[in-house]
């Protein structure tokens, strides 16, 4: 894969795990299950990635790149706003909203800065107007679109990136040793991938489709 592909997620890691949207999300709630205590093994580690992780970056978040490609290509600004909000979620307050939109704002900054030569005036656009949060799956799936990148190595990098961040996250508090959470990593980023390739073709793109009358264009 271009490395290319997976700098902004790469970087998002690195430096501000408050940009940590998407499925990068899911490290939160599996810190707060582990100090919970509802999960306390490394067999119940890979059944939360079982379920609610593969629904997260299969069912959710790779459905929703996949929708962000078809929309660029038919240069359709308002359904790639649309993908955004329903990323975000109907059951967020106005706070939660706007600090959304914040995070949003300095993820599409990162993006300018690590890709000065592509044209991301679409996600300038979206952060300016206020008409979506700039999610990160949104922004992943634009730049990479941009970049010549297939939609299917696009999810890829976006599902192995989220993986190794939940799996690294728990390694600690659960006693894994690095190569046992190295092995753990790419297990699980071959077991989403095996079921992307399964379901993608099946799964349902509705719920991104813009209701928009009218939808503006890219210029």
């Amino acid at each position: 894969m271009n490395d290319k592909s997976t700098k902004l997620l790469d970087y998002v890691q690195m430096l501000d795990n408050d940009l940590s949207v998407g499925g990068f999300s899911c490290l939160s709630d599996l810190r707060s299950r582990i100090s919970e205590g509802r999960i306390q093994t490394q067999m119940e580690l890979e059944g939360y990635f079982l379920h609610p992780l593969t629904n997260r970056l299969v069912r959710q978040d790779g459905t929703a790149i996949q929708a962000v490609y078809e929309a660029a290509e038919l240069l359709d600004i308002a359904s790639i706003s649309n993908i955004d909000n329903m990323l975000l979620g109907p059951a967020v307050t106005t706070d939660e909203c706007e600090a959304a939109r914040k995070r949003g704002k300095r993820l599409v900054k990162l993006a300018q800065a690590l890709y000065p030569w592509l044209n991301l005036s679409v996600l300038e656009g979206i952060v300016r107007d206020r008409l979506g949060p700039a999610c990160l799956p949104t922004v992943h799936a634009y730049i990479n679109y941009q970049l010549g990148t297939s939609c299917d190595q696009a999810v890829y990098g976006y599902m192995k990136s989220a993986i190794c961040a939940c799996v690294y996250g728990a390694a600690r508090p659960l006693n894994i040793a690095r190569p046992e959470a190295a092995i753990l990593a790419g297990k699980w980023t071959a077991e989403m991938e095996k079921a992307w390739l399964l379901e993608k073709d099946s799964l349902t793109k509705e719920r991104f489709e813009s209701t928009a009358s009218s939808s503006p264009h890219i210029a």
